[in-house]
C-alpha cells in the first residue's frame, strides 16, 4: 500500500503552496500601502495648490488696488502696512511694504505678502511691483 501523502500529491498536483500564498500577500500588501501613501500625498498637494491659488488671487487683488492709488495715498507711504480687511476668508493675512525711490528716483517698490494662519507666518505668496509717479 502506498503512503497517503504520495497518493494525495499525485491526485492533486495543481494548487499553491503556503509559501507562494505568503509571498503573494506580502507583495499585495506593499502595493496597497504604496497606493494609500500616494493618494494621501496627492490629496495634500491638491489642498496646498488650492491654498496658493487663493493666496495669489488675494495678492493680485491687493496689488491692483495699490497700483490704482495715487502716489500720495496713505496706503503708499513708506513702511509696512497691514490690510484692514485681515483676516480674509480662509484665514489669510495681507500686508505690504513700500519703499520710496526704488529702484530709481520717483518710483515706489511695493511688496505684497499673503500669509496663511497668522500675520507672522512665512508668506505663501509674495508679489513685487514698481509704481512710477509718472503714471498717476
Amino acid at each position: 500500500m502506498k503512503p497517503r501523502a504520495a497518493t494525495l500529491a499525485k491526485t492533486y498536483p495543481a494548487g499553491f503552496t503556503l509559501l507562494e500564498i505568503l509571498v503573494a500577500v506580502v507583495v499585495f500588501t506593499i502595493g496597497s500601502l504604496a497606493l494609500a501613501f500616494s493618494i494621501g500625498r496627492g490629496m495634500h498637494s491638491v489642498s496646498e495648490s488650492g491654498q496658493k491659488t487663493r493666496a495669489s488671487a488675494i495678492a493680485s487683488q491687493r496689488t491692483e488696488n495699490l497700483l490704482a492709488a495715487s502716489h500720495s495715498d496713505p496706503l503708499l507711504t513708506a513702511g509696512t502696512h497691514n490690510d484692514a480687511a485681515n483676516p480674509y476668508p480662509g484665514n489669510y493675512f495681507v500686508s505690504w511694504s513700500v519703499e520710496n525711490d526704488q529702484p530709481i528716483t520717483g518710483c515706489k517698490r511695493i511688496t505684497v505678502m499673503v500669509r496663511r494662519g497668522s500675520a507672522t507666518t512665512p508668506p505663501v505668496v509674495r508679489t513685487v511691483v514698481v509704481s512710477s509717479s509718472l503714471g498717476s
